[in-house]
């Protein structure tokens, strides 16, 4: 028996750490590329057909996917990334007795500083996966088309709305708050490609982890990282697109103190290249707002 223990201590951890979500997109990309015509017909994986399901409602075509097969199939394994900082909150969470009020952050301005092309504007959107608790949510926004060099655009009254969601004025986070985003440029005609492969990634991560035995909330966890593993494989591909992309996080005792005595405060973050052939800097700005 001890022996069993000790196997099972050696193998839980890196068992916990392999991504549930991706070997099950390869296997559903595979079968939708290939046998595309058949794909309805075929006896599937029930995690397989939910995410073909996910492709036809999205509207993503094989063409769309075809790209990322061989990059699927050469993979030998699948293990997600490290814990960073905000992935410990969520594995470590304590009981939540902070009187965090209800609150609401907007992505309200993106300025130009810098474009990344002399010769023709950029084409810009942003997606965010919003962490309250366990369980992201995510939002891609429109695409900002032709801007120039020096210019600054304010996102329109649903692209702005991060936390909660449109519809819902204010609410109280769960223990924190993480926001994973990131910023696509294209000068392609792919980028409307990319902001509809953006959309599907929270839906895929749910898709597959809702048919894991409730039971094994460890694996839950890491549902977090699953998402931004997925985003990195989708979005990283083409090397002609510029991808920015961070992270920032707020636990409820934090945020209680930011809004102690302010009813909003705003704030930006940078993100900018310097490089012989590549140079641009974009901003990004919130503002977090009291109810």
């Amino acid at each position: 028996m001890k022996y069993l223990v000790l196997a099972l201590m050696l193998v839980g951890p890196a068992w916990a750490q392999n991504s549930l979500v991706l070997p099950a997109f390869r296997d559903a990309v595979k079968i939708y590329v290939e046998n595309h015509d058949l794909s309805r017909t075929l006896v599937l994986k029930p995690k397989t057909r939910a995410l073909i399901e996910i492709f036809e409602k999205k509207k993503i075509t094989p063409e769309m996917l075809e790209p990322y097969l061989a990059v699927l199939e050469a993979k030998t394994e699948f293990a997600l990334p490290l814990d960073d900082k905000y992935d410990s909150w969520i594995k470590n969470r304590k009981a939540d007795t902070s009187a965090v009020p209800e609150l609401a952050l907007h992505a309200f301005g993106f300025d130009v500083v810098e474009e990344s092309d002399d010769f023709f504007n950029d084409d810009i959107y942003c997606y965010f996966f919003v962490t309250d608790g366990v369980i992201p949510t995510g939002k891609v926004t429109s695409i900002y088309k032709g801007l120039d060099e020096g210019e600054t655009f304010f996102f329109n009254e649903v692209d702005r709305a991060i936390y909660p969601l449109l519809g819902v004025p204010a609410k109280a986070p769960d223990n924190h708050l993480i926001i994973d985003y990131g910023i696509i440029e294209s000068d392609g005609d792919d980028i409307k490609d990319l902001q509809k492969l953006s959309s599907i990634i929270i839906d895929i991560a749910i898709s597959v982890y809702s048919q894991i035995d409730p039971e094994h909330a460890q694996v839950i966890v890491n549902l977090r990282k699953e998402v931004k593993a997925l985003a990195d494989l989708l979005l990283s591909l083409n090397n002609d697109d510029r991808l920015a992309n961070g992270s920032f996080g707020y636990t409820t005792d934090e945020l209680s103190e930011i809004l102690r005595e302010h009813s909003y405060v705003e704030f930006k973050k940078v993100h900018k290249k310097e490089s012989r052939f590549d140079d641009w800097e974009y901003h990004l700005r919130f503002r977090l707002l009291r109810k």
